[in-house]
């Protein structure tokens, strides 16, 4: 039988990330209402990663991975947009396993939160570039200069911010 400690440490950790998964999902519904960053072209700031990339930056790669896809699966169905699961999952994953690798650097200091979150923006947009080609044609790769060029802003962006939270609010708070 597990111990009460483990059991409410456990707990915490459930909290913590479910948390950070709403506020990860009222974010990403609260962008989606604004226009986008450059009009006609399907790209946002991704507020919503801050809080993946937060999980992140604490070393907390299941808590990160839940919560992406927490916010990926669920935003859409709430919203009645079911098509963007097509495009937000993907992208979120891809978007996940190249920060994960990243991480390592980021560990060792070679590679700040603005570097990991802009090389996950830029992946995420190439996800959704990707199934853009497969479900409505090439047309699409007409889109990525663009959305490659605006995910450095958009990752700096994300980056920055899940950096300041880093240091405002310490795991030790959370998890």
């Amino acid at each position: 039988m597990a111990s009460p400690i483990s059991s409410a440490a456990r707990t915490r950790r459930l909290v913590t990330t479910a948390l950070l998964a709403c506020m990860a999902m009222a974010l990403q519904y609260l962008e989606s209402l604004l226009p986008p960053l450059v009009p006609g072209l399907p790209v946002r700031l991704g507020l919503a990663n801050i809080f993946v990339l937060y999980a992140l930056l604490h070393n907390k790669k299941p808590d990160a991975l839940a919560i992406s896809l927490l916010r990926c699966l669920l935003v859409p169905i709430f919203s009645g947009a079911v098509s963007g699961l097509l495009y937000a999952l993907p992208g979120a994953l891809l978007s996940y396993a190249g920060m994960l690798l990243l991480l390592p650097l980021y560990q060792k200091e070679r590679v700040g939160a603005v570097g990991l979150s802009v090389f996950g923006a830029f992946l995420y947009n190439a996800a959704q570039l990707g199934v853009g080609c497969f479900t409505i044609g090439r047309a699409m790769l007409l889109y990525a200069p663009w959305m490659g060029l605006l995910s450095i802003p958009a990752g700096i962006c994300t980056g920055l911010i899940a950096a300041i939270l880093k240091t405002r609010i310490p795991s030790s708070f959370l998890w």
